[in-house]
């Protein structure tokens, strides 16, 4: 920040001991060093409330969401176009391969020959897509439901209910409930 180097300190601590003395220079230096530690803490606490006031979190990590969304979509239109490529490639090679075969001699690489099995080949099967795979919110795991989603061997969807010693609302609560009364009422 400053561009100060060791001579330009020792001038100043040369005029500070002429200009202080050497009695009251040690409680001088103490001050100063509370007062720039108090700025410090001052101008540290405003920018971390103006940040919280702006959301420079928020708006940080809605940032890095894009970023890595586009970066997957990138990968995924990539994978797709290498696919079809290849699909493209091997369905070619499947039909040189049939119409030398129906011939019975190679063909050179390149030059289509119009024959039955070119003709009677099948054309390569569309990849199937959701239908809601083309819009640009659309999650694969919108079509999943909650039971789904959840693994009751992990304590980490609690958030969804609480804690079922704690919530008797819990629907692990609701089904001992009903297992309860069924039993009173065979013993009744």
């Amino acid at each position: 920040m400053f561009d100060i180097g060791f001579f330009e300190l020792l001038v100043v601590a040369v005029v500070a001991l002429l200009v202080v003395g050497p009695e009251r220079l040690p409680d001088a230096i103490r001050t100063t060093a509370r007062w720039w530690s108090a700025l410090k803490r001052t101008l540290h606490s405003a920018r971390e409330e103006l940040e919280k006031e702006v959301g420079a979190d928020d708006i940080r990590r809605e940032l890095h969401n894009e970023r890595i969304l586009r970066e997957i979509e990138e990968s995924r239109r990539e994978m797709e176009q290498t696919f079809t490529q290849t699909s493209q490639e091997i369905t070619d090679s499947l039909n040189q391969q049939a119409r030398e075969t129906a011939s019975g001699t190679p063909l050179p690489k390149g030059e289509p020959a119009q024959t039955e099995a070119a003709e009677n080949t099948v054309p390569a099967e569309p990849t199937p897509t959701h239908p809601r795979a083309e819009k640009e919110d659309y999650l694969p795991e919108q079509d999943e439901t909650a039971e789904e989603l959840q693994d009751p061997e992990y304590p980490e969807h609690w958030h969804d209910f609480g804690d079922p010693d704690m919530n008797p609302d819990h629907p692990n609560n609701i089904t001992r409930d009903t297992e309860k009364e069924s039993q009173q009422e065979k013993d009744s």
